[in-house]
């Protein structure tokens, strides 16, 4: 008898403990950004992880997670993600993870890696994997690049209907190629195509933001 008590017990307080992590998770938030190396973008990515470390590292919580993708010509591998973090939920041990991720990042943004070609769809697919692993409540992908994709040959892009559910997408600090300047709606036709396949395919919205210090009121609007 006692020994069918404690196993009820322990069944009630595991599913307690179930319970509690479940609600902790719709608190959280999960970032996936996004740093496209070929092209315009091969030289930014000291500036990127500039902003990233100023606009989003500061904003995260314990609890939050952060994943940090490059967007190469095979943009759907895992050797793509650069770094990632989950903060813990011990203060002390959160601020030495943040200050250890901008060190990794800083290591990137010095580098010289680039890319001839450029699988933006592919870095989606990936980052919307990664952030959906998190069971976060909320999820975030901010994409820097100037969103104009070439694939190799051979290699097929198709999203999911619901490829990115539940996640809100921005294209930061998009820089226009020369064709842009030349005919504007080129480059408003392109970001029209990329908020159409998202959305299409689950996203909670698609914004474009070319200021980086608005990142922090743009994630305060997303968490409310």
């Amino acid at each position: 008898m006692q020994t069918t008590i404690k196993h009820a017990l322990l069944a009630v307080a595991l599913a307690a403990s179930a319970a509690a992590c479940t609600d902790s998770k719709q608190y959280e938030t999960s970032y996936c950004s996004l740093i496209d190396i070929s092209g315009t973008y091969a030289g930014e990515k000291a500036t990127v992880v500039n902003t990233v470390k100023a606009g989003i590292v500061p904003e995260m919580i314990p609890g939050d997670s952060l994943f940090f993708v490059k967007i190469d010509s095979n943009s759907y591998s895992e050797d793509n993600l650069v770094t990632k973090l989950t903060l813990d939920y011990r203060p002390t041990r959160a601020n030495s993870q943040k200050l250890a991720v901008a060190q990794k990042l800083d290591e990137f943004g010095k580098g010289t890696a680039r890319s001839n070609l450029t699988d933006i769809s592919g870095g989606l697919m990936l980052c919307s994997d990664y952030l959906k692993s998190t069971g976060s409540g909320k999820k975030v992908m901010f994409v820097f690049s100037d969103m104009n994709e070439e694939l190799p040959n051979g290699v097929i892009r198709k999203f999911a209907d619901d490829e990115f559910d539940g996640i809100d997408i921005v294209a930061m600090n998009i820089i226009k190629l020369n064709k842009d300047s030349a005919n504007p709606e080129v480059y408003r036709k392109r970001l029209e195509q990329w908020q159409q396949r998202t959305t299409a395919s689950g996203a909670r919205s698609w914004h474009t933001l070319i200021d980086g210090s608005k990142i922090p009121e743009y994630i305060l609007q997303v968490k409310s």
